[in-house]
């Protein structure tokens, strides 16, 4: 131990005697390193800000499509809500935008026909009232749920139960009391598209499907639907899907048509990580060649050494040192070069993918934070000590080798 100990202590003395080239030696390690941690941080970080806000919009949602002349039914739906009562969610959500006065001026309406399970379509709940209920979606009840953020700024309130609201679709005027109101979504993601689209203006508006069918004397909303969402916390949702399909087939008489197919908001967010993934390992991949750079930097600056030192090697051989002991102590001043290069590199890199963090963050408007795994700063830190003894053996290597005689020589 104590060798050892001598050997770091020879090794930190000519680091110290020569600050300059060392730290230009490092600096091929530092940005290296540095590199691999800043776009690992910012792809993770991203990554994580598109799961949570896209997740707090989107997740658990899965959309079954009709495809060709095939039409899904409000009976298909009814049908698969009673074979399958685990189904949190089994709704039509067919859109239309429409608009409704106030005194503060013309408002966007963005109006959804649905049934009484799309209550639970997102986790933010209700913030007063209640949801209408499968009794007023079948008598097509005139209630209304409507968001907090249209409440407000509708009403100049968010207790609005009981207030009644007028909309214009197209030229169809519906008037719908108020029965519930729901939380407005945490979503940096969605203030930021409306913000995008000039949506300041924006109230969202759930209704019964069946209001519309019997105001307007429209079927559509019963037999000729392209698509219905459904939500389950099902351990298994991949068979859950597949009975689902299955009923459809069954009920419409395609089997093996592929007449419906299957829209998750998880595979798209599966497909999305897998990306980002693959770009971050490109990019962290090329970064890391500075390292190999900087590893040849190391071995250059060893090789300057040993020419420099070659009196010292020749007297320290004649008076008995061993040739392993020469070759340790350049090993040793290689990986002390790299493992300051690595500590520094981790350093530099972490603030650098805050500073990234942070800057994407604002350009997008939602947060994004960083986020390494420490196996990594520490995989990178040992790997940079890997560097320096991989390119430092032959310099050390040729300064254990040299003869005595000739070394004392070159004097």
């Amino acid at each position: 131990m104590g060798q050892f100990l001598e050997y770091i202590k020879i090794a930190y003395k000519s680091i110290v005697s020569n600050k300059g080239r060392t730290f230009l030696t490092m600096l091929g390690i530092i940005i290296g390193i540095a590199s691999v941690i800043m776009i690992t941080g910012l792809g993770s970080g991203v990554r994580n800000a598109l799961d949570g806000s896209l997740g707090d919009l989107f997740r658990g949602q899965t959309y079954i499509h009709a495809m060709g002349e095939e039409r899904i039914t409000v009976a298909d739906i009814d049908y698969i809500k009673e074979k399958m009562p685990d189904l949190k969610v089994c709704t039509i959500e067919e859109y239309m935008r429409g608009t409704s006065d106030s005194v503060k001026g013309e408002y966007n309406i963005d109006y959804y026909m649905v049934n009484e399970t799309y209550e639970f379509y997102a986790k933010e709940g209700m913030l007063h009232g209640r949801y209408f209920t499968e009794e007023e979606c079948e008598r097509g009840d005139n209630v209304a749920v409507i968001d907090e953020v249209g409440a407000k700024g509708y009403f100049g309130s968010t207790d609005v139960v009981g207030q009644t609201i007028v909309v214009d679709l197209y030229g169809d005027i519906f008037e719908y009391r108020i029965v519930g109101v729901r939380k407005a979504k945490d979503s940096q993601l969605m203030n930021m598209v409306n913000t995008l689209n000039g949506d300041n203006k924006l109230i969202k508006l759930e209704v019964p499907y069946g209001h519309y069918v019997k105001a307007t004397g429209e079927t559509w909303p019963l037999d000729d639907l392209y698509s219905f969402l459904i939500s389950s916390d099902s351990d298994d949702i991949n068979e859950t899907l597949k009975r689902i399909v299955s009923i459809l087939e069954a009920r419409h008489d395609v089997r093996g048509e592929e007449a419906f197919y299957i829209d998750s908001f998880d595979s798209y967010m599966e497909k999305i990580n897998q990306v980002i993934g693959y770009v971050t390992l490109f990019i962290g991949f090329v970064s890391a060649i500075s390292l190999l750079v900087g590893g040849v930097g190391v071995m250059n600056i060893m090789l300057v050494s040993v020419t420099e030192r070659t009196s010292e090697i020749g007297i320290r051989k004649a008076l008995g040192a061993r040739t392993g002991s020469i070759m340790t102590q350049f090993l040793a001043e290689a990986a002390m070069i790299t493992f300051v290069g690595g500590v520094l590199g981790v350093i530099l890199g972490y603030g650098g993918a805050e500073l990234l963090c942070f800057i994407v963050g604002k350009i997008a408007k939602m947060p994004v934070h960083i986020s390494v795994n420490i196996l990594i700063a520490l995989g990178a830190t040992v790997f940079s000590v890997g560097i320096g003894l991989f390119f430092g053996i032959f310099p050390a290597k040729k300064a254990a080798d040299l003869s005595p005689i000739e070394a004392l020589r070159q004097e």
